[in-house]
Formats: C-alpha cells, structure tokens, sequence
C-alpha cells in the first residue's frame, strides 16, 4: 500500500516527522522544497494543516518540533524561520550570511541548530523563544574548505553531530562549544539520522550502513548493500530499517537476516530520485521524497506475504 502526498511543484528537498503528539495516535509531516514551498500535513492521513509561505527561493531544510507545535525552516534566502503549526503563521525569523541547508529543533523546541553547504560554513544555535536575535547564542565553529551537510542533536540535547563533505562526522559539547570526538569515513555520509531512542545514529555512505551509540560511540552494526546507498532509516524498534540506492530503489533489511530486500522501484519515477527516507514515529509507514515534488508514504514491510516477517 501507498499513499502520495502532492502539492509541490518541483523537488522535495526534506521533510521531517514529529512524534506521536496528536489525541488519536496521529502525528505531522512538515516538508519543504525546490518551488520555495513548505506544507504540514497529518503524517498518517496526509490531511492538510497549513502552508508555510515567505523563503524567497529553494527552501531545503525542515525540522519538526517533537510536540508538533512549531516547526523550523531553512533556505536559500539566507533565512531559518520559525512557523506555528496550528496557524502557519511565522513566528520569528533568524538571517544569516550564508544559504540555511541543514536545521535542526531540540528535543523541547526550545533551541535550533543551522548550518550550510557553503565553503568555510558556520554551525550555529539559536533560542527559539527569545524571538529574532542579531546573533546566535553560539556560533560553534567554522568548516574551512568544506561544507556542512548536516546537524542533529545528541545526548540529550547536550551535543550534536554534524556530518560534512570531508568525509567526517563531527561532535561538538553545547556547553564548552568545544569539538569532543571526531569519526572519519571513506566517503562523505549521504544522511545521518537519530533514531526515536535518542542513542542510536544511522550514518549512510559509500556503500555502508552505520549504527552507533550517541553516547559511547561503539559501533552497533555495519552492513555492506551491494549497492551505493543514498540514504538510510532506522526503525523505531530497531529490528530492521530501509535505504535507497543510486538507481532509485528502495531497500528493506532486518537485522536478524542481513539480507537486503528490493521493496519497491516505481518504474513510473524512474529518472526522478529520491532525495530522502524516513520512518515515521510509530514505524507502520516510512516516507520518501522525489525529485518530482511527490511525497510516498509505504507501509512497512513486516508482514506475513513478505519473507522479512521474522523481524
């Protein structure tokens, strides 16, 4: 089964889930894209809650606040903004000199991390409820030469990871604003990802599958698809977690069969590729983004017809 969400007009560039935050067990989906358009949605039922309208050109980063009350944008315009979700209305607005590519909320909404794709970037952490601010709380620090891909919070919100085009991954302590551990990889990771236990990070790259704790740092698993992987989703259980690839597959793999499993292609996409995957909060579906201005939602694939039930 799947279900697609469409609205915009050109390439989907992220999207994000918040928690299980509704009365009957629903949650939101906020999504951004190349047409400068960013939608909130129920994630489970694909009904429309607002518009997010005022980037001027390509917005390319959303976060999702846990609560599904604010949710925060990034875009080419050099802006992060902070929008309501019950009225789409903005909220505050942070200018930087550099296009916003990647954000990130804490885990209370309270905090908002940025950074950008450009040469010599900056990582920088904002209060959202101070309103619109001349500077960061902290500007952490500056990637000579090479751009940021991507920030996520860690360790309760203490730390966070910042994957670039270096080939590392980075973590930085919040207090100190001082850089404690770094990880070198072969290639540039393609997606980083914290799973809903807050420990455990998805790292996809090369043709590699990461899993580490946050907080110790020991590597949980590696696997090896035979194949480039693009990006990669753990699910929220654990047991198992999809991934696509350069040709615009989508995979499945349980971590007790090792095994990866084509699950879809969607040969009507097929020269449009996916720019995302994601579980979503409750793991019955996980989401991919097309170059195409499409959202799909896929129900997981742990049922009896597929040969992955052990999971």
């Amino acid at each position: 089964m799947k279900l697609h969400f469409e609205g915009h007009l050109d390439g989907v560039l992220d999207f994000s889930f918040s928690k299980v935050c509704l009365g009957d067990g629903g949650y939101y989906l906020a999504s951004v894209a190349q047409d400068g358009r960013g939608f909130v949605r129920r994630g489970d039922t694909g009904e429309m809650c607002c518009n997010l309208v005022g980037h001027e050109g390509p917005v390319r980063a959303v976060s999702m606040g846990a609560k599904g009350t604010i949710v925060a944008t990034g875009g080419d315009d050099g802006t992060a903004r902070i929008w309501s979700v019950a009225t789409g209305a903005e909220l505050t607005m942070f200018r930087q000199d550099q296009k916003v590519s990647s954000v990130a909320l804490d885990t209370r909404s309270e905090w908002m991390l940025t950074s950008s794709q450009e040469r010599d970037s900056e990582v920088c952490l904002y209060d959202v409820t101070r309103g619109e601010q001349d500077k960061p709380l902290l500007c952490l620090y500056q990637k000579q030469g090479r751009a940021v891909r991507n920030v996520i919070f860690c360790r309760g919100d203490r730390s966070f990871l910042s994957s670039s085009y270096d080939r590392h991954i980075e973590m930085w302590d919040i207090l100190s604003g001082q850089r404690s551990h770094m990880i070198s990889l072969p290639h540039h990771a393609k997606s980083m990802e914290l799973c809903a236990d807050g420990k455990t990070v998805t790292i996809a790259y090369g043709e590699s599958i990461v899993l580490f704790d946050a907080d110790t740092l020991n590597i949980i698993d590696h696997l090896k698809p035979p194949f480039k992987v693009t990006g990669a989703s753990l699910h929220p259980q654990q047991q198992r977690f999809v991934c696509t690839s350069s040709y615009n597959e989508i995979y499945g793999c349980c971590s007790y069969i090792r095994e990866f499993v084509k699950l879809h292609e969607a040969p009507e996409l097929m020269g449009k590729p996916i720019n995302c995957i994601k579980y979503s909060p409750d793991g019955e579906v996980y989401a991919s983004s097309w170059t195409n201005g499409q959202i799909i939602l896929w129900r997981d694939y742990s049922d009896r017809k597929n040969r992955l039930m052990p999971c």
